[in-house]
């Protein structure tokens, strides 16, 4: 892959905890700027269904 025609477009972080009264995770994800958060959404809806 050829990487100068590549530019970083954003970055969305996804944090992992664990509610400890449920055992169940729970996700935050943050979006660094308005570009990337149709990405976001559709990490969101997916961790979701876990």
């Amino acid at each position: 892959m050829d990487n100068s025609n590549i530019k970083k477009y954003g970055t969305v972080t996804v944090s992992v905890y664990k509610d400890i009264s449920s055992n169940h995770p729970i996700f935050k994800v943050q979006s660094d700027n308005d570009d990337v958060l149709p990405v976001s959404y559709v990490i969101e809806d997916t961790l979701y269904l876990y």
